[in-house]
């Protein structure tokens, strides 16, 4: 068996734990709302760290130290610090929100929510249609995994993106929200110990009070606030403003909010709240890596490599091991997220449309059915961008599924919680214009952010909240 023994024991008792979990949450997901939500009788901080967990995907690992390591501080200012400020800000805004209403509803999906909302069957049939594109972070978070297991394993990057899909989307299928909580609280404490190792290993460079005078020797660029030469960070309004507001918006992706709807009382909201965020805070620490990473590496040929091979030459092989095992849990704690909303949303915003008057056994293995066919689309779409990186990056794939479906949900939702006058009209006014104002700046040349998703969502959200505006406005006049 090639590759370091201790990591491949260390992966199979990680998997074997993780289908021991699954196969006891498949006593308590015995109905439809089981398996979506979970029985509403989790301790808050549990939901809490399952929450940290999923927005803290192997890219906070792998993949943004990988542009933190490219570009410099601007990076770690645009991801670490004002993306980080927006969720922070979004989470304590919409999540208490969502679920007072989504309870009262009995909502398990965001469009079933925004379809209740607005009394709207189309909307909630657009909304379902567009958390398809969930499907391109599953893809990320594939291809990052594969990667940093491939150097452990001894392993081709593809034949891992199978294994590595078949272990998740197996899971999920069989344990529900349930399971997949408590795997993910297991999974934030493995991936916390993670980052501390990770954060701690330029501790010395800081002691020394060099790192930006030697990062500057690099080049000068790498300590500016922006970096002119970069595709993502170009200026204040590319690297923080649109990095602010995607932050604020980003929680609105549906695996992220649904977990305000696995509690069972409003007064558990600033418990679980307040360890989704201090756990979130160590996670975006480890951003600061990319910058360990440039003075020991210099150049290496492709961001998405940066990391795991920064690894292999900091570290000796047991702590490697850990780290490779914390990147798992980074990888699959999302992953299994994102595959529990797709599975719920086949099953309850597809299903009733497709086969009306099925009972909730129906439901459910139509959902399941249902995710099994993203699963192969997931291993296909994987196995093109480990070959062919979109823009360099599988970064860059992902956020362009992914921007969309949140640039088109904020609005509709903020105004859905907030704006007691918003209609089904607004809500579609918003959404047409979010998707006008995302998709026509990428595939025509009148800005020159057109190559950024962050840029691109934000003119998004800003045409949507116009939209919205003017509706408001025209019921006012009326």
């Amino acid at each position: 068996m090639a590759g370091n023994p201790l990591a491949w024991a260390a992966v199979l008792a990680y998997a074997a734990i993780t289908i021991a979990l699954a196969v006891r949450g498949a006593r308590g997901s015995g109905s439809l709302v089981s398996f979506a939500v979970g029985n509403r009788d989790l301790p808050a901080p549990v939901v809490g760290l399952s929450l940290a967990a999923q927005l803290t995907s192997v890219a906070t690992f792998v993949i943004n130290p990988g542009l933190v390591h490219a570009y410099g501080v601007s990076a770690l200012l645009g991801y670490g610090v004002f993306a980080g400020l927006g969720i922070m800000t979004g989470l304590a805004l919409l999540s208490p929100r969502f679920r007072s209403q989504g309870v009262r509803v009995q909502a398990l999906t965001v469009a079933q929510w925004l379809g209740a909302r607005y009394g709207s069957p189309g909307l909630r049939l657009a909304f379902a249609t567009l958390s398809l594109g969930l499907v391109t972070f599953a893809v990320l978070i594939l291809v990052a995994l594969a990667l940093v297991l491939s150097r452990q394993l001894g392993l081709p990057p593809f034949p891992l993106v199978v294994a590595l899909a078949a272990l998740s989307f197996g899971t999920v299928l069989a344990g529900g929200a349930t399971a997949h909580a408590w795997t993910n609280a297991v999974q934030a404490t493995i991936m916390l110990a993670v980052a501390v190792v990770l954060i701690g290993a330029g501790v010395p460079t800081l002691l020394a009070g060099d790192l930006f005078a030697r990062l500057a020797a690099i080049d000068p660029a790498l300590v500016q606030a922006t970096n002119p030469g970069s595709p993502l960070f170009r200026d204040a309004f590319e690297a923080f403003f649109c990095n602010l507001v995607v932050g604020l918006a980003i929680v609105c992706q549906p695996h992220v909010l649904s977990k305000a709807l696995y509690l069972r009382e409003d007064r558990q909201m600033r418990t679980y709240l307040g360890t989704a965020i201090a756990a979130g805070c160590v996670f975006t620490g480890v951003l600061v890596t990319g910058l360990w990473a440039r003075l020991a590496m210099p150049a290496v040929a492709r961001i998405d490599g940066v990391i795991p091979a920064w690894i292999a030459t900091e570290f000796g092989p047991a702590t490697q091991v850990l780290i490779a095992v914390g990147m798992l849990c980074a990888g699959l704690s999302t992953l299994e997220g994102i595959l529990l909303a797709l599975a719920t949303i086949v099953a309850v915003d597809f299903h009733p449309r497709l086969r009306p008057g099925a009972d909730d056994a129906d439901a459910r293995r139509f959902g399941r059915i249902g995710l099994a066919v993203i699963g192969v689309v997931a291993v296909g779409l994987a196995g093109w961008q480990l070959t062919h990186p979109t823009g360099g990056t599988v970064a860059l794939f992902a956020q362009y599924g992914i921007y969309l479906l949140f640039t088109a949900s904020f609005v509709p939702l903020a105004c859905g919680m907030f704006v007691p006058r918003a209609d089904a009209t607004l809500a579609t006014w918003a959404a047409s214009a979010a998707v006008a104002g995302y998709l026509l700046p990428a595939m025509l040349p009148i800005t020159p952010y057109g190559n950024n998703p962050a840029a691109l969502a934000t003119f998004g959200i800003l045409a949507s909240v116009a939209a919205a505006a003017l509706r408001l406005a025209l019921q006012r006049k009326s």
